[in-house]
């Protein structure tokens, strides 16, 4: 699902140079910075665009906000959350449209839904999806809505990345919601993975 690429912004070097100059602004020169986009990695995670929405965040006619992205067009930190934790209880970060609070909470089971994919005239004929998901409720606001829950994309999250998406801007503090942790290289009972340098 997360996969490594190059970062963009320093082609991959960790190294950008920047431009400075003397103090009356005769001498210029370049001079070699980390890259903040990879902090000098020269890669970044990539974050996959939504395929319920195509990387578009609108369905139908461009009319409704897809639910699964919540409208930015690739996965957010509801579709890194195990599946083991997508439960009644479980809270995670999502920009709310009605009341602008950034906390939702799942309120039901996973269930089964079904959608129709064509509309022939006999049904025996059309087209159906089987899918699972689960009912979310804004913490702010009365807002609920429904959400697609991929079993491809609920997968445990691996230790070294769990920084790399904070960086990026996830919330993933689900993780630490008091629970046992359900991330993959830490077993309930075992001491913090050190960091590698």
């Amino acid at each position: 699902m997360l996969h490594k690429t190059a970062c963009e912004s320093c082609a991959g070097s960790g190294i950008r140079m920047i431009e400075t100059s003397s103090l009356l602004g005769l001498l210029k020169k370049q001079v070699p910075i980390t890259c903040e986009d990879c902090n000098g990695k020269g890669e970044v995670l990539e974050i996959p665009r939504c395929e319920t929405c195509g990387g578009r965040g609108l369905l139908g006619n461009e009319n409704e906000i897809c639910r699964t992205c919540n409208g930015t067009g690739h996965l957010d930190s509801f579709a890194l959350i195990p599946l083991e934790l997508v439960q009644p209880g479980t809270t995670f970060a999502r920009h709310c449209d009605r009341c602008k609070n950034d906390q939702f909470e799942i309120v039901s089971l996973k269930e089964q839904h079904r959608i129709t994919r064509t509309w022939e005239a006999e049904e025996e004929l059309r087209k159906v999806d089987i899918i699972d998901r689960v009912k979310v409720k804004c913490t702010g606001c009365s807002n609920t809505y429904y959400i697609t829950v991929d079993p491809r994309h609920h997968l445990p999250v691996p230790v070294e990345l769990i920084a790399e998406l904070e960086n990026q801007g996830l919330n993933l503090s689900f993780l630490y919601a008091g629970r046992s942790p359900l991330i993959r290289g830490l077993e309930p009972g075992a001491p913090p993975a050190q960091p590698t340098a």
